[in-house]
């Protein structure tokens, strides 16, 4: 994706009010990029898995299926789905999506005894156009 911004219409604007509208509009693109991310990040772990079935944890006769390795974890319970959530921080320079929930981390990444079941960097990448129009758009709006 190309990034074009016609600077023809900035002749007129002084420096500084450039810098201001930026600085102003910077955290207000990285509060959409990462929410953008957690939207799908939340649909990805909103799926059935096509592995296994299991009992959901904590219930006598309800079942799911899970993931196969290497897709997003299915719903189980639903928590890790609800524990998604973002930080914007450094006057807007740092986004972040994650969980608190360490089973998150442990099925992104895998363990000694369950493979990986990437979701967050498959969010991630999934919405990376939408993340550079986001920081693509006129700065002057």
């Amino acid at each position: 994706m190309e990034l074009n911004m016609d600077w023809s219409t900035l002749w007129w604007v002084r420096p500084e009010e450039l810098i201001q509208k930026i600085d102003d509009t910077i955290p207000k693109r990285m509060e959409a990029a990462v929410r953008e991310v957690q939207r799908e990040a939340i649909t990805l772990l909103s799926q059935q898995g096509t592995g296994r079935q299991y009992k959901v944890p904590g219930t006598k006769s309800t079942y799911y299926t899970a993931s196969s390795p290497g897709q997003p974890p299915a719903v189980a319970t639903g928590d890790l789905k609800k524990s998604v959530d973002v930080d914007v921080s450094g006057d807007g320079l740092m986004g972040e999506v994650g969980t608190e929930e360490e089973h998150g981390m442990m099925l992104q990444f895998g363990t000694r005894n369950i493979l990986a079941r990437p979701w967050l960097d498959v969010a991630f990448n999934n919405c990376i156009y939408q993340i550079v129009g986001i920081f693509s758009q006129d700065w002057m709006q």
